[in-house]
């Protein structure tokens, strides 16, 4: 074969002041008509040797590889060199936007890292203030201001109705199962339902057995104080409520009838008369007057009040024994720390207090609650006690002398094990 094809530029082909488009235009020009050159020869020519026909053949093979990875992939091994222009033209594009969210996410993260860390920084840096200011106090004798709980309130929800708490004890928990195929009886609640998630008017109580007095009975259970929530959750026969979600007002009631179906009406106690000195005597506990609640809740059971003083508009809701289980826990720790000062006040005020102005923010509603006037903290709490439903336990007793005292309900151990020997 004399006419050999010009793959490669000669010398003295300009190639240097060429651009990028107009060289890779004149490679594949080239290419082509050495490749058409190839093509047309191995057809005429018979005689070529089996060298020339083995390179026909694989060059046939690569342009057909080069064919079916762009068809499948939308690129070839060489796009650059390509007759067509990749399909995929968008791939630097698409890397270059995840490469940018990635970054955003990044940047978000760390932010969140540095917000952490200034409003750790932050408490650290009040305690340590509070720590100084007692000290000073301690030396001036003035009692110090009181201190947010070391635990961050809990104010329960709609969505915690129903739920035992994740850390309760198994044996515990296996004897506050209720039997939801015993006798019952259906009592009104003094709240009327309308602070619970199933705004039921009536509650299914079943009757208390010789099992639940064997039970309970158990001294364990009697010093650890847990004999009553154990007791209210094994006769409570509703699914979605449990004590610790009771109103003080309901589970009275509910506390009542009980007692009253079980051992009788009549429910004897020991009262000091005009003189200090002790008698017995016995209430009778159907005669004891019902409160019923006075102002209506919202769908969530929660109330609102204007405070006098400063005008500020919260959002409140009744103590749940949960709530009054949690406060007695926080002020015991403190005792055993020593702590000077009873902050029951300020700990119930942050647990019924869910909204200030309409911010519900968990850590603002503790400040606002450590910061309220004295006027506007008596003014709600005359509010709330005069809304609240429940049982009226204030009562009038006569007395052997022929007088009477005013005095409030003593509930006791023996109000359900009247024989039980401590």
């Amino acid at each position: 074969m004399d006419k050999k094809p010009n793959v490669f530029p000669q010398r003295e082909q300009p190639q240097v002041n060429l651009t990028d488009a107009e060289r890779i235009a004149n490679f594949e020009q080239e290419k082509a008509m050495a490749t058409n050159e190839i093509y047309e020869n191995s057809k005429i020519s018979d005689e070529l040797s089996y060298a020339h026909k083995h390179a026909v053949e694989m060059m046939k093979q690569r342009t057909q590889e080069q064919i079916q990875r762009k068809s499948y992939e939308g690129m070839v091994i060489e796009p650059q060199l390509s007759e067509n222009a990749p399909k995929k033209v968008d791939n630097n594009a698409d890397l270059v936007r995840k490469r940018d969210e990635q970054l955003r996410m990044n940047q978000q993260q760390t932010q969140n890292y540095q917000n952490m860390y200034e409003e750790s920084y932050n408490r650290v840096s009040n305690n340590n203030n509070n720590s100084n200011m007692e000290q000073q106090n301690r030396v001036t004798n003035t009692p110090p201001p009181p201190t947010p709980p070391s635990v961050p309130p809990v104010n329960n929800s709609y969505e915690n109705y129903g739920q035992n708490p994740s850390n309760i004890d198994p044996h515990i928990y296996e004897l506050s199962q209720p039997n939801y195929n015993a006798p019952f009886d259906l009592i009104p609640l003094p709240s009327r339902g309308k602070l619970y998630r199933s705004k039921k008017p009536n509650i299914k109580l079943a009757y208390m057995t010789t099992a639940d007095e064997n039970i309970l009975s158990s001294p364990n259970l009697l010093q650890s104080g847990q004999f009553l929530e154990i007791l209210m959750n094994r006769k409570i026969l509703e699914p979605e409520i449990r004590y610790k979600d009771l109103t003080i007002g309901d589970r009275n009631a509910i506390m009542l009838w009980l007692r009253a179906t079980a051992y009788g009406e009549m429910y004897p106690v020991t009262i000091l008369d005009e003189l200090g000195d002790p008698f017995e005597t016995e209430i009778n506990l159907n005669e004891l007057k019902e409160n019923e609640l006075v102002a209506e809740p919202d769908e969530k059971g929660e109330f609102l009040f204007e405070l006098p003083i400063t005008k500020n508009v919260i959002k409140f809701k009744f103590l749940t024994c949960g709530d009054v289980d949690d406060i007695e826990r926080i002020l015991e720790k403190e005792r055993e720390r020593n702590v000077l000062v009873n902050n029951a006040s300020t700990y119930r005020l942050e647990r019924q207090i869910v909204e200030v102005n309409g911010n519900r923010d968990k850590r603002y509603i503790q400040d606002f609650a450590s910061s309220l006037r004295i006027a506007d903290a008596k003014a709600f709490n005359t509010y709330v006690e005069s809304i609240e439903s429940g049982i009226d336990l204030n009562i009038n007793v006569a007395t052997p002398g022929g007088g009477s005292v005013a005095t409030f309900l003593p509930l006791s151990v023996t109000f359900f094990w009247p024989n039980i020997r401590l």
